[in-house]
């Protein structure tokens, strides 16, 4: 059991006036998609300061986990909350809640 658990899959494009995304898309091959033009509007899918941001919430989380494993009997019963990551290419992250 973990405190907080990840599950970071697909890509899709930050033009809020574009609707491509791919969702068969790996967290291992995000690098591949690095600066990587939309195909429906050629902006960038994929940019340095998400892919950054994404490997900063990685290591948050396993931290989180190292320093509560001793603790997780405390809350074997706790309902789990889901949430969405959206970024929008400049790094920054908004976290919503997925009930």
């Amino acid at each position: 059991m973990k405190a907080v658990d990840y599950k970071i899959i697909g890509i899709k494009c930050d033009n809020p006036s574009c609707d491509f995304k791919d969702n068969s898309v790996k967290l291992e091959d995000y690098p591949l998609w690095l600066n990587r033009p939309c195909p429906k509007c050629g902006q960038s899918l994929l940019t340095k300061e998400d892919l950054e941001t994404i490997k900063i919430i990685i290591w948050i989380v396993n931290i989180i986990n190292w320093v509560t494993k001793p603790f997780m009997f405390l809350f074997k019963n706790k309902k789990t909350k889901n949430y969405s990551v959206e970024m929008n290419g400049t790094g920054s992250v908004n976290f919503k809640r997925i009930d």
